[in-house]
């Protein structure tokens, strides 16, 4: 898995009401189709899909009934936005939703809902430009990383600091922080530190292998409260929260993308081969989905086996097919148009 997810920074100030490590990572993984499809449009999952967003092997009924408890938590999770009336000469909020609809199919007769086939949903126009306008405004980090980190405060704390993430410094009003970390308001100061700051900036600074790569989602991650004027010492009133880490280095980044362009054509081929078999990505092609077994650079060929659903949904092994091309411009094409149905 190695789905960006890309959002509006606004969606950091949205408090997820008491979200827990498996909701959010559905949630975020929902997000990485949502980006692609238009406001008003029909989107579409199957369990098994969602179940790849998740670290706990879920039954399909637990699965179902955690998407009802995502959806309506969610559903409290209102966004206010401010409007203007010209013509009335007028200035309001608005109070919308992610969701304009969200529905959870099962088999007829199934009155239980135990066996959740299929889940639909729509995105409210007016939350477009939250999720599908992807400009500088937006933040973006791997999917997978996210999946890997452990604890619900964790996830939020690393979804508010990677908006930062080429400044290396991110500061907080101390009340709208924890309104949007959902931290308890009967939680004393010393146990803020103990049981959530403490185990996130370990968990932010710990090394992960992703995609056999070293990971650190933040490096040299540390906190400091900035306490109001008057009111300093151990007992003082905290106004502020200030955290500090290593910048990401864009110019390393665009360094890297200079290097892919004094790449050949065939090169480039082979890199991009060579990364989807290291990734086990499928992909769909005209409705089906496929997974790559293997590559010849000869004879411009890709070995793929099409996998279709069991009846619990599962994706299994069905039948081969080789995908070739008349040419390297050809098949880098076609590697461009497998890779933009990841799935």
């Amino acid at each position: 898995m190695s789905d960006i997810v890309k959002y509006h920074n606004d969606f950091n100030k949205i408090k997820l009401p008491s979200f827990t490590e498996q909701e959010q990572n559905i949630l975020f993984g929902i997000l990485t189709k949502i980006k692609e499809k238009k406001a008003g449009e029909n989107i579409e999952f199957t369990p098994s899909e969602l179940l790849n967003f998740s670290t706990e092997n879920l039954t399909n009924k637990a699965l179902g009934d955690m998407l009802v408890i995502l959806r309506d938590k969610f559903f409290k999770a209102d966004f206010t936005i401010l409007i203007e009336d010209k013509e009335r000469d007028l200035i309001g909020k608005e109070i919308i939703n992610l969701f304009q609809s969200f529905k959870l199919w099962y088999p007829k007769g199934d009155y239980n809902y135990n066996n959740l086939l299929r889940i639909e949903m729509s995105i409210n126009p007016r939350f477009e430009y939250l999720i599908n306008q992807l400009t500088a405004n937006f933040t973006a980090f791997e999917l997978a990383e996210f999946i890997a980190l452990s604890g619900k405060y964790t996830k939020t704390l690393y979804r508010l600091l990677k908006q930062y993430r080429t400044t290396g410094k991110a500061r907080f009003e101390w009340n709208e922080f924890c309104k949007i970390m959902d931290i308890p308001e009967k939680y004393l100061m010393h146990n803020i530190d103990k049981w959530i700051l403490k185990p996130a900036i370990k968990e932010l600074s710990k090394e992960r292998n992703l995609f056999d790569q070293i990971r650190v989602p933040f490096k040299n991650l540390a906190y400091e409260k900035e306490k109001e004027k008057g009111t300093r010492g151990r007992g003082g009133k905290v106004s502020a929260i200030v955290f500090s880490f290593k910048p990401e280095n864009i110019e390393m980044q665009k360094l890297g993308k200079e290097v892919s362009k004094t790449l050949t054509l065939e090169q480039k081929i082979i890199h991009t081969c060579n990364e989807i078999l290291r990734t086990k990505i499928k992909f769909e092609y005209e409705g089906k989905i496929y997974q790559v077994l293997s590559f010849d650079i000869e004879k411009l060929s890709l070995q793929c086996v099409e996998m279709i659903r069991d009846e619990y949904e599962n994706l299994v092994n069905n039948s081969y097919k080789e995908f070739t091309a008349k040419d390297k411009e050809q098949f880098k094409r076609m590697l461009d148009t497998f890779l933009s149905n990841i799935c």
